[in-house]
């Protein structure tokens, strides 16, 4: 009976670790598309920011929008990547108020592809921001496309101040409206800012 069990104890070790070898296989063969300036994260010039700073009420309803182009016609989206943060207290190791974030997916006429809805909690309770995997059903996806990030104010999510690429907004999706992403430096010059929010897939 012990030597059944240790076999099928050994049969189910390696089968997770096939999963994890074919896991990491395909996650090598995936592309990342970014419209950040790619610098490593650790080296980035970034700041936090929540909707709910400048949008108020009205934050429910805007993301912060990504426009990205499919490599190559049938391209699948499986994945998306989101520098984020939920707040956590690491002191006090006390987890935020539960809430939601959204995310969808767009067609080049804004038109709904995808849409998810999932805890902060499960995904950016960390101690310090972090670029978080959120899987996805492989989507396939020609020319252009927008991934929408909603931060509901209950996190926040990295915004670059470097080598703005023109390809971040804000979207309203009371009037499916893109706005651009600007700031204003000391010498009233609009800076184009980057959303840290990037596709990957095959």
């Amino acid at each position: 009976m012990k030597k059944m069990i240790l076999l099928i104890s050994a049969f189910c070790f390696l089968t997770l670790m096939g999963m994890a070898v074919a896991q990491s296989n395909a996650n090598q063969n995936m592309t990342v598309l970014t419209q950040d300036s790619g610098t490593n994260i650790t080296k980035m010039n970034f700041t936090m920011y929540s909707a709910g700073q400048d949008w108020g009420i009205d934050s429910l309803n805007i993301g912060e929008a990504v426009k990205f182009t499919a490599p190559k016609a049938g391209w699948n989206l499986k994945q998306i990547r989101v520098l984020g943060w939920n707040y956590f207290n690491e002191t006090t190791m006390t987890l935020p108020p539960l809430g939601n974030f959204l995310i969808e997916v767009r067609d080049e006429n804004l038109n709904l592809l995808y849409r998810l809805a999932d805890t902060q909690n499960a995904y950016f309770t960390f101690k310090a921001p972090v670029l978080r995997a959120i899987d996805v059903p492989a989507l396939p996806l020609t020319g252009d496309f927008y991934i929408i990030f909603y931060d509901r104010s209950i996190m926040k999510i990295g915004m670059e101040f470097e080598k703005g690429t023109g390809n971040s907004y804000f979207y309203n999706n009371l009037y499916h409206e893109l706005l651009p992403v600007q700031i204003k430096n000391g010498n009233n010059e609009s800076i184009t800012l980057n959303w840290v929010i990037r596709a990957v897939g095959e």
